[in-house]
């Protein structure tokens, strides 16, 4: 659904923005909400090998993995401006990790890897098999992949639909059902689902002005601050208000 211009307009301006991570950051500090996620899902990850599919761009979760839980990363992206500002993130905090510029579909891996991630990716493709059989390949035996897309069956998810069209068009929905039964297929023994995140209201930049889009602008900020002192979101997902849906799957 998109190619490589698209990801390079829009990774071209965030450089001017990067900066060094916080280990107090809320998200992606050393406790952050990011952590949290990795530690309940993949336990300590120190010394494994972490790849990351279309991890071109501002990645803080590539980053936080390798700078407050001391995973050797990789990340795999087509976009040159996505790979330029992610080596320059890494490079502002002192960070080291590996960048490779491929294709995700037309890349075949020359290693293998303990855990695959890709963050909001799977939903850019209209059939996701590929991409998941390109994950089992770079696994190592009994390696485990982690990934999310956003929640695009939260209630939400409808004034995204409305009012962010462009956007939305860029995006493809993949049930549960037929992620699990590709990963099953795939050849993967254990695969499992969850939701997380804050109540997800916003998810895009406003593409077409409408009446109340003021309000619903403010109420997503303040679902995102309420997180920082009621963390149930995070902790206890939901399919009708998280922000994100994961799944988890072992080799």
């Amino acid at each position: 659904m998109t190619d490589e211009s698209y990801w390079d307009s829009v990774w071209s301006p965030a450089q001017s923005s990067l900066s060094a991570l916080s280990g107090s950051d809320f998200y992606y500090g050393k406790n952050g909400l990011f952590a949290r996620l990795i530690h309940a899902r993949l336990g300590s990850i120190k010394g494994t090998r972490i790849l990351e599919l279309g991890g071109g761009g501002e990645n803080k979760r590539l980053l936080s993995m390798n700078k407050w839980m001391d995973a050797d990363v990789t990340a795999l992206d087509f976009s040159d401006e996505g790979l330029k500002v992610v080596k320059e993130l890494f490079d502002i905090n002192q960070c080291s990790g590996h960048f490779l510029n491929a294709d995700i579909c037309n890349w075949t891996p020359d290693q293998q890897y303990d855990t695959v991630v890709h963050w909001g990716v799977l939903e850019h493709f209209i059939d996701p098999r590929p991409m998941l059989e390109k994950s089992f390949s770079a696994l190592k035996s009994n390696g485990r992949l982690l990934f999310s897309m956003p929640n695009m069956e939260a209630v939400g998810a409808q004034l995204w639909k409305n009012w962010c069209p462009e956007n939305w068009s860029k995006h493809v929905f993949h049930s549960r059902e037929l992620i699990e039964k590709t990963l099953h297929e795939i050849g993967f023994s254990t695969v499992g689902s969850f939701h997380y995140g804050v109540p997800f209201l916003k998810g895009a930049e406003w593409e077409i002005a409408a009446m109340g889009q003021r309000p619903i602008d403010l109420l997503q900020k303040v679902c995102s601050a309420s997180a920082r002192v009621v963390p149930i979101f995070h902790k206890y997902g939901n399919k009708h208000i998280s922000m994100e849906r994961g799944f988890i799957a072992v080799k």
